[in-house]
């Protein structure tokens, strides 16, 4: 009789296949962040990366954290590590030039997948065209029944439908294309209604802060379906109040955003700014700041996608948090789900949240009029995240 193993053996088992999702130089979350996830302390995990810092697959780098040095060999000899059933076996196909979201949603899909039983085989590209088409094979000879796609630049959004239709092995996909509704994670009827109403009450939200002019700033990417919801739900706040429309496309680098903050100084201490996530709404703090202009003080400001830069800027970045394990769960059950030929949409649509940090003014102004009156939101404090 096989004997139970130890919890930091079940930490480790779990840490290793997290550095099997993450590419070679990919910092994973630090040993506090670790311990909260896999419900041990800290002590428990230090032990478990003990063993991967000796195999060489971790690197330890004083004052900067523990990075991925390489990845495990896909036929280790502890059985733990072979799948027992091949209708298990799941393709992570990831985008090498991703950002922090999808470093985020590779890190949770580690974690569903040991919840879930799979297992999981992962490759590297950089683009969705014949070197895709390579990798989808390879995954599939190796076994893997269904491939999943972390994250994709919106504007790849063709070259996946070209990919996904010729792959050897169903693809299961984070957002929505159209045609593909089959693929996505999520009910496709949500998609579009679950990014307008909390949006539209991220803008009201920022009027009741005493913002009397209301801001949006994202990114030139026309074709990205996100933005284009964030975008419908500004103008139709701003039609609605009768407001006046600052909405901005930036392109990327500081001087176009260096531009945008030196026109608005003039509305300096009546501004409120929602940003299409947390890299824009960062440059604009920064581009504030060479102008004498800082968050609360003189202008709200909201992100989305809860990036750890915007944590630690200054002032700490309130912005739209994702359940990342709600995506992972997803976008695996429906990888599943796909092999038999039907779909699997059943993970909840929890409402957003808004982590509340000082960059909004909202600290100590959170209280249960708030909340009902912005329902389609979750308010959490900062307090509630550390």
């Amino acid at each position: 009789m096989s004997r139970k193993q130890l919890k930091f053996e079940q930490v480790e088992k779990e840490i290793r296949q997290l550095t099997r999702t993450l590419p070679i130089g990919s910092k994973i979350p630090p040993e506090r962040h670790l311990a909260v996830t896999y419900e041990c302390n800290f002590l428990t995990v230090r032990k478990a990366l003990k063993a991967l810092v000796d195999e060489g697959i971790i690197t330890r780098r004083i004052g900067s954290g523990t990075f991925i040095a390489k990845h495990p060999e896909a036929n280790h000899q502890n059985s733990d590590f072979q799948p027992k059933k091949i209708a298990n076996q799941i393709g992570v196909l990831v985008f090498r030039n991703g950002n922090a979201y999808a470093n985020k949603v590779l890190q949770n899909i580690a974690h569903s997948a040991m919840e879930l039983g799979l297992e999981l085989r992962s490759t590297w590209i950089t683009g969705f065209g014949e070197e895709s088409f390579k990798q989808a094979q390879a995954l599939a000879n190796d076994g893997c029944v269904a491939i999943v796609l972390p994250w994709f630049p919106h504007h790849m959004a063709g070259e996946v439908r070209k990919f996904i239709e010729q792959s050897p092995i169903p693809v299961s996909i984070p957002l929505l294309i159209s045609g593909l509704e089959a693929n996505y994670f999520g009910d496709p009827e949500l998609f579009g209604r679950n990014l307008l109403k909390p949006n539209k009450a991220l803008c009201g939200y920022l009027k009741e802060m005493g913002c009397q002019k209301v801001a949006f700033v994202g990114p030139t990417t026309s074709e990205d379906p996100i933005l284009q919801r964030m975008l419908t739900a500004y103008t139709l706040y701003v039609s609605e109040n009768d407001i006046p429309n600052l909405s901005v496309l930036v392109e990327p680098g500081s001087q176009h955003m260096d531009r945008i903050a030196e026109k608005w100084k003039t509305y300096a201490g009546e501004l409120g700014i929602l940003c299409y996530d947390d890299e824009h709404a960062l440059r604009m703090i920064t581009a504030m700041h060479k102008i004498g202009l800082k968050a609360p003080t003189d202008y709200s400001i909201i992100g989305r996608n809860d990036t750890e830069a915007g944590r630690f800027s200054d002032p700490p970045l309130t912005t739209i948090g994702h359940d990342f394990r709600n995506i992972s769960n997803g976008l695996l059950r429906n990888a599943l789900a796909l092999t038999r030929n039907t779909t699997d949409h059943t993970e909840s649509s929890p409402l957003p949240k808004l982590l509340v940090r000082e960059s909004c003014g909202g600290l100590g102004r959170i209280n249960d009029e708030l909340r009902k009156k912005f329902s389609v939101i979750d308010f959490i404090k900062d307090i509630e995240i550390y």
